[in-house]
């Protein structure tokens, strides 16, 4: 299966490929190949892995021609969008959902990841069908056990991470958990042109936006490693950073990645998951601190997991305050209701457990590896 096959079949089912609109095309290139090669796919999984592809084509192909016949809404500014990024596992999950209460803000939502064309219409941001539908998949999903509620999760009618925009351009975090490869994971950290790929991030904001408007908040902790080129397309941007003891989310991470790898794989390179789960959040790590070196005019907000955890409405009121916004008497009560309820469930689901050593790491190489980072930023290490 080449690359202009499913181009050609996402055309097919409704994709309308926009001329020179071609910055996904060298990482496609990279990519497929290595998952044609895999060894440890199966059958079905493959079918599913090329049926990603064609569905992701086919939404980024709407946004490109919605553009393109609504000129005026690639011209709308997105205006001091806040990006939240940095250690995963960190309360950001929590954190979103709670902001997302909040109606002078814009979330994106899980129901328009891949489906963010036509854009909502603000009397409809409640009650679209592409909820209901995305509820049900997400709800198959745990059924099956494809996900697993132990893990980050989101619920059909919470707010996503931008993993889909990104990954509309072939370069993010979901092209790495389909089946392994390891020679588009080092292009994607080393070589890949990112700026292009938030280029096309912006141009999906602008279509949902212009209808459903608001002020964005986003989140994604991948952003950190690609940092320079976000700051290109969003000058005006945001950056709140969570902290946590990296030992944490790198195991967090590398179980999660096992777990969505073998929906596709009938076996999984533990130990070289560990080196790529390590080397990503680390290389996230170090390009934050040498990004906020180079741009000290650009505005950082420093948020600790331990903090957040210990008072998450005392961090969310500290937020609006480094935002300069108004956070309303009624919004940050629907917050206060929402958090007791995230907190029940979260006893209900159960503890996440994963062994670093499962993946060929240690605490002591995990602490080696981000030794600047926590000196930097103060960070106790947790007990395991």
């Amino acid at each position: 299966m080449s690359s202009s096959d499913l181009l050609e079949k996402a055309a097919r089912q409704g994709g309308v490929p926009v001329r020179g609109a071609v910055s996904f095309q060298p990482a496609l290139d990279v990519l497929l190949p290595e998952l044609m090669a895999s060894k440890t796919l199966t059958r079905d999984g493959r079918e599913r892995v090329l049926a990603y592809i064609v569905d992701t084509l086919i939404a980024r192909f709407k946004i490109e021609d919605w553009i393109v016949r609504h000129p005026e809404v690639g011209q709308a500014p997105v205006e001091r969008p806040l990006f939240i990024l940095g250690m995963p596992r960190a309360g950001t999950t929590l954190l979103l959902n709670l902001l997302r209460f909040d109606p002078q803000r814009r979330v994106y939502w899980h129901w328009e990841g891949n489906r963010e064309v036509p854009p909502v219409e603000q009397a409809e941001l409640y009650s679209d069908p592409r909820i209901a539908q995305r509820v049900e998949e997400v709800n198959a999903g745990l059924a099956s056990g494809a996900l697993d509620a132990r893990h980050h999760l989101e619920m059909g009618d919470e707010p996503t991470e931008c993993l889909w925009t990104l990954a509309q351009d072939f370069k993010a975090y979901p092209w790495l958990v389909q089946t392994q490869v390891p020679a588009y994971f080092e292009w994607l950290y080393h070589k890949a042109d990112m700026v292009g790929a938030y280029r096309h991030h912006k141009h999906a904001l602008q279509v949902m936006q212009s209808r459903a408007p608001g002020r964005w908040t986003l989140k994604f902790p991948s952003h950190g490693a690609f940092l320079e080129a976000l700051l290109q397309v969003y000058p005006d941007a945001r950056i709140m950073v969570t902290h946590r003891d990296p030992v944490k989310p790198v195991g967090s991470t590398c179980s999660v990645c096992e777990h969505i790898l073998m929906n596709n794989n009938a076996r999984v390179d533990r130990a070289y998951l560990g080196y790529e789960s390590s080397t990503l959040i680390a290389h996230a790590a170090s390009r934050v601190m040498a990004t906020r070196d180079a741009h000290p005019d650009v505005p950082f907000f420093d948020m600790h997991y331990k903090t957040f955890v210990a008072n998450p409405i005392g961090e969310i009121v500290r937020l609006y305050d480094f935002l300069g916004e108004p956070l309303p008497h009624d919004v940050l009560h629907r917050m206060e209701v929402a958090l007791a309820g995230y907190r029940s469930q979260r006893t209900v689901h159960g503890e996440h457990a994963y062994k670093l050593e499962d993946y060929g790491l240690s605490r002591k190489g995990v602490e080696a590896l981000f030794k600047d980072y926590v000196a930097r930023f103060g960070i106790a290490p947790e007990a395991d």
